[in-house]
Protein backbone atom coordinates (compact mmCIF):
# COMPACT_ATOMS: atom_id res chain seq x y z
CA UNK A 1 0.00 0.00 0.00
CA UNK A 2 1.53 3.31 -1.07
CA UNK A 3 1.08 6.44 0.93
CA UNK A 4 -0.59 9.73 -0.97
CA UNK A 5 1.84 12.10 -1.90
CA UNK A 6 -0.63 14.61 -1.26
CA UNK A 7 0.44 16.18 1.98
CA UNK A 8 -2.62 16.59 4.72
CA UNK A 9 -3.28 19.43 6.92
CA UNK A 10 -2.74 19.62 10.38
CA UNK A 11 -5.07 21.48 12.87
CA UNK A 12 -2.68 24.41 12.54
CA UNK A 13 -3.13 24.38 9.14
CA UNK A 14 0.46 23.36 8.11
CA UNK A 15 1.34 20.29 6.73
CA UNK A 16 2.31 17.25 8.37
CA UNK A 17 5.69 16.77 9.18
CA UNK A 18 7.71 13.52 7.32
CA UNK A 19 7.32 11.95 10.62
CA UNK A 20 3.45 12.33 11.03
CA UNK A 21 3.07 10.36 7.35
CA UNK A 22 5.28 7.97 8.37
CA UNK A 23 3.49 6.75 11.34
CA UNK A 24 0.19 7.82 9.23
CA UNK A 25 1.24 5.08 6.55
CA UNK A 26 2.79 2.65 9.49
CA UNK A 27 -0.45 1.88 10.92
CA UNK A 28 -2.51 1.32 7.47
CA UNK A 29 0.28 -1.21 6.32
CA UNK A 30 -0.40 -5.10 6.48
CA UNK A 31 1.00 -6.91 9.34
CA UNK A 32 3.41 -8.79 6.65
CA UNK A 33 5.08 -5.57 5.58
CA UNK A 34 5.63 -3.70 9.16
CA UNK A 35 7.21 -7.37 9.74
CA UNK A 36 9.54 -6.74 7.20
CA UNK A 37 10.16 -3.60 8.42
CA UNK A 38 10.95 -4.98 11.62
CA UNK A 39 13.45 -6.79 9.83
CA UNK A 40 15.23 -4.43 8.00
CA UNK A 41 15.13 -2.03 11.51
CA UNK A 42 17.06 -4.45 13.14
CA UNK A 43 19.56 -5.61 10.48
CA UNK A 44 22.99 -4.15 9.68
CA UNK A 45 21.66 -1.80 7.34
CA UNK A 46 22.50 2.00 7.23
CA UNK A 47 20.45 4.87 8.13
CA UNK A 48 20.58 6.37 5.16
CA UNK A 49 19.61 3.49 2.89
CA UNK A 50 17.03 2.54 5.06
CA UNK A 51 15.58 5.88 4.52
CA UNK A 52 15.97 5.94 0.84
CA UNK A 53 13.94 2.86 0.81
CA UNK A 54 11.38 3.96 3.01
CA UNK A 55 11.06 7.39 0.61
CA UNK A 56 11.10 4.87 -2.58
CA UNK A 57 8.51 2.37 -1.39
CA UNK A 58 6.16 4.20 1.00
CA UNK A 59 6.58 7.93 -0.17
CA UNK A 60 7.47 8.95 2.67
CA UNK A 61 10.98 11.65 2.82
CA UNK A 62 12.77 11.66 6.06
CA UNK A 63 15.00 14.64 6.07
CA UNK A 64 17.48 13.28 8.36
CA UNK A 65 18.68 9.52 10.44
CA UNK A 66 17.73 11.36 13.28
CA UNK A 67 14.15 11.42 12.20
CA UNK A 68 14.48 7.83 11.20
CA UNK A 69 15.85 6.99 14.56
CA UNK A 70 13.00 8.84 16.58
CA UNK A 71 10.25 6.68 14.02
CA UNK A 72 12.23 3.58 15.42
CA UNK A 73 11.86 5.00 18.72
CA UNK A 74 7.99 5.46 18.77
CA UNK A 75 7.63 1.97 16.93
CA UNK A 76 9.17 0.65 19.60
CA UNK A 77 7.04 2.14 22.48
CA UNK A 78 4.20 1.11 20.54
CA UNK A 79 5.37 -2.83 20.16
CA UNK A 80 6.01 -2.64 24.01
CA UNK A 81 2.30 -1.02 24.48
CA UNK A 82 0.75 -3.57 22.48
CA UNK A 83 2.71 -6.33 24.24
CA UNK A 84 1.42 -4.95 27.42
CA UNK A 85 -2.06 -4.33 26.16
CA UNK A 86 -2.07 -8.02 25.30
CA UNK A 87 -0.91 -9.22 28.97
CA UNK A 88 -2.81 -7.32 30.65
CA UNK A 89 -5.95 -9.06 28.74
CA UNK A 90 -4.54 -12.25 29.47
CA UNK A 91 -4.18 -11.79 32.80
CA UNK A 92 -7.73 -10.34 33.08
CA UNK A 93 -9.04 -13.15 31.30
CA UNK A 94 -6.93 -15.77 34.10
CA UNK A 95 -8.05 -13.28 37.01
CA UNK A 96 -11.79 -13.90 35.94
CA UNK A 97 -11.50 -17.63 35.47
CA UNK A 98 -10.22 -18.32 38.73
CA UNK A 99 -12.15 -16.20 40.81
CA UNK A 100 -15.44 -15.04 38.47
CA UNK A 101 -17.29 -13.52 41.66
CA UNK A 102 -14.23 -11.31 42.48
CA UNK A 103 -15.40 -7.52 42.26
CA UNK A 104 -12.85 -4.94 41.15
CA UNK A 105 -11.99 -3.73 44.68
CA UNK A 106 -11.22 -7.25 45.92
CA UNK A 107 -9.25 -7.13 42.73
CA UNK A 108 -7.56 -4.06 43.74
CA UNK A 109 -6.99 -5.27 47.24
CA UNK A 110 -5.04 -8.55 46.24
CA UNK A 111 -3.06 -6.36 43.78
CA UNK A 112 -2.06 -4.12 46.55
CA UNK A 113 -1.51 -7.35 48.94
CA UNK A 114 0.57 -8.98 46.47
CA UNK A 115 2.64 -5.95 45.73
CA UNK A 116 3.47 -5.72 49.25
CA UNK A 117 4.95 -9.64 49.42
CA UNK A 118 6.89 -8.63 46.05
CA UNK A 119 8.52 -5.89 47.88
CA UNK A 120 9.65 -7.73 51.03
CA UNK A 121 11.03 -10.89 48.67
CA UNK A 122 12.45 -8.65 46.06
CA UNK A 123 13.85 -5.85 48.66
CA UNK A 124 12.38 -3.75 45.42
CA UNK A 125 11.41 -0.84 47.74
CA UNK A 126 10.40 1.51 45.16
CA UNK A 127 7.46 -0.89 44.20
CA UNK A 128 6.83 -0.74 47.97
CA UNK A 129 6.73 3.16 48.33
CA UNK A 130 4.21 2.68 45.18
CA UNK A 131 2.24 0.34 46.64
CA UNK A 132 1.74 2.25 49.88
CA UNK A 133 1.17 5.57 48.40
CA UNK A 134 -1.57 3.58 46.00
CA UNK A 135 -3.29 2.33 49.37
CA UNK A 136 -2.81 5.72 51.08
CA UNK A 137 -4.68 7.20 47.97
CA UNK A 138 -7.22 4.47 48.31
CA UNK A 139 -8.03 5.05 51.90
CA UNK A 140 -7.95 8.80 51.32
CA UNK A 141 -11.20 8.24 48.95
CA UNK A 142 -12.91 5.89 50.63
CA UNK A 143 -12.30 8.56 53.82
CA UNK A 144 -13.72 11.15 51.44
CA UNK A 145 -16.92 8.95 50.19
CA UNK A 146 -17.66 8.10 53.80
CA UNK A 147 -17.38 11.36 54.71
CA UNK A 148 -19.81 12.69 52.16
CA UNK A 149 -22.02 9.88 53.01
CA UNK A 150 -22.36 10.90 56.49
CA UNK A 151 -22.79 14.89 55.25
CA UNK A 152 -25.65 13.90 52.89
CA UNK A 153 -27.04 11.70 55.47
CA UNK A 154 -26.75 14.77 58.07
CA UNK A 155 -28.35 16.95 55.51
CA UNK A 156 -31.24 14.63 55.42
CA UNK A 157 -31.83 13.76 58.78
CA UNK A 158 -31.54 17.84 59.26
CA UNK A 159 -34.69 18.29 56.41
CA UNK A 160 -36.51 15.71 57.67
CA UNK A 161 -36.89 17.08 61.42
CA UNK A 162 -37.55 20.36 60.09
CA UNK A 163 -40.23 18.73 58.13
CA UNK A 164 -41.27 17.24 60.81
CA UNK A 165 -42.46 19.87 62.58
CA UNK A 166 -44.22 21.30 59.69
CA UNK A 167 -46.60 18.08 59.53
CA UNK A 168 -47.54 16.99 63.45
CA UNK A 169 -50.70 18.86 63.34
CA UNK A 170 -51.80 16.42 60.08
CA UNK A 171 -52.05 12.57 60.99
CA UNK A 172 -51.97 11.07 57.21
CA UNK A 173 -48.98 13.46 56.30
CA UNK A 174 -47.45 12.39 59.82
CA UNK A 175 -47.74 8.50 58.67
CA UNK A 176 -46.15 9.52 54.92
CA UNK A 177 -43.76 10.58 56.71
CA UNK A 178 -42.51 7.83 59.02
CA UNK A 179 -42.42 5.85 56.10
CA UNK A 180 -40.28 8.03 54.36
CA UNK A 181 -38.25 8.60 57.28
CA UNK A 182 -37.78 4.50 57.56
CA UNK A 183 -36.99 3.70 53.78
CA UNK A 184 -34.09 6.67 54.00
CA UNK A 185 -33.01 5.00 56.49
CA UNK A 186 -32.44 2.00 55.16
CA UNK A 187 -31.28 3.39 52.54
CA UNK A 188 -28.25 5.34 53.58
CA UNK A 189 -27.32 2.27 56.28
Amino acid sequence: MSASKKLIGTDSGKPETAMQQLKAVWLRLPEATQDYWREQFSSARTQSDLRAEIAKKLSVRLPSDSRLSKFRAWLEDQDTRDKQAERMQENTRRIQTEHPDWTLDQVREEVLRQSYFETLATGNFKLGLAARKSDLAEQALKFDQEKFKESVRTKIQSGLAELSQHIKANPKAQAAYEALEKSIAEATK
